[in-house]
Formats: C-alpha cells, sequence, structure tokens
C-alpha cells in the first residue's frame, strides 16, 4: 500500500523558528515546553528513571508544579507498536526547586518565522518560473534558431506562454 505524501507538502509552513526564554521555575505553567538545565546530583537522582547518565540537560512538558518543585514529562526513547507505527515513550521525572541550574520556556519567534516562510516561498516562486521559462537558450530549440536536438516541450497555461 502506498502512502500519501501531502502532508509533506505543508511541513515548511508547519515549521517555525524558536527561541528560549529563562523563567523562574515559580511561575511557569502546567503543560508549557521547558528546557531545563538541572545540577550534577540531581542528574545522578533521575539517571535511573530516564535511563541515561549523566543527563544535565531536560525538555519536557510540564505536568505539575507546586511553588517551583515539578514534574517533566520527557521522551525516553520509542517502541515499534505494529509494524508501521512508532510510539514514543516518555517518563515523568520529579525535580526539586534547587536542582535546577537555568530553566527555560519555548516561544515561537514570529520575525523569524515569517522570513522563514517567506524565503521558501520566494524559491518556490523562482523555481516555478524557471520551470515554466525553460531555460529558452537552449541550442535544440526551435524558437531560438538553434537547429537540430530535441526540442524543449513546453506545458501550455491557458494558452499563455510564461
Amino acid at each position: 500500500m502506498v502512502k500519501s505524501k501531502r502532508p509533506f507538502v505543508l511541513l515548511p509552513l508547519l515549521a517555525g523558528c524558536y527561541n528560549y526564554a529563562p523563567v523562574t521555575p515559580a511561575s511557569v505553567p502546567v503543560g508549557s515546553e521547558v528546557r531545563a538545565t538541572i545540577s550534577g546530583a540531581a542528574s545522578d537522582r533521575v539517571a535511573p528513571i530516564i535511563g541515561r547518565f549523566n543527563q544535565r540537560v531536560l525538555t519536557g512538558a510540564v505536568v505539575e508544579n507546586n511553588s517551583g518543585s515539578m514534574v517533566l514529562q520527557i521522551q525516553s526513547g520509542a517502541i515499534q507498536n505494529t509494524g508501521e507505527m512508532v510510539v514514543p515513550l516518555f517518563q515523568r521525572v520529579p525535580l526539586d526547586q534547587n536542582d535546577f541550574i537555568q530553566l527555560e520556556t519555548r516561544r515561537l519567534d514570529k520575525v523569524r518565522t515569517t522570513v522563514m516562510i517567506g524565503a521558501i516561498g520566494a524559491a518556490v516562486g523562482v523555481a516555478t518560473f524557471a520551470a515554466l521559462q525553460g531555460h529558452g537558450g537552449a541550442s535544440g530549440d526551435p524558437d531560438n534558431g538553434g537547429g537540430g536536438g530535441n526540442p524543449i516541450n513546453r506545458i501550455p497555461i491557458l494558452k499563455f506562454r510564461f
């Protein structure tokens, strides 16, 4: 069975540029995506939970926040559920307020995202224009007086030639 590739066409429109802004642990709302840099002692304490040693940076969602002591849900791996589907595995990691060296939230950078989408749109426009032009200077092009060779096949669009 062949799967449709249409969702991948919209992928550039869903992509965005993000930046991280520092926050205090007590002010982070539940459900926020955060990147936490933790102390060495905290890393040693959570290593059996996440299955990785010396992991100083944790990225995940805040599940609970009790005045700075929080529970993060981080991805710890993935398993194959069926022949075609991979299911991510998550672990919940408890952290105290003293465990954090730095805590940052992820925010969408509107300016960089707009520039990126504009650049992708311009590249698609230039590529479309170049494909429709057919690079008319080929020696085999009968319209340019070139002799021999294979003619360039042009696609008529509403009887106009672009």
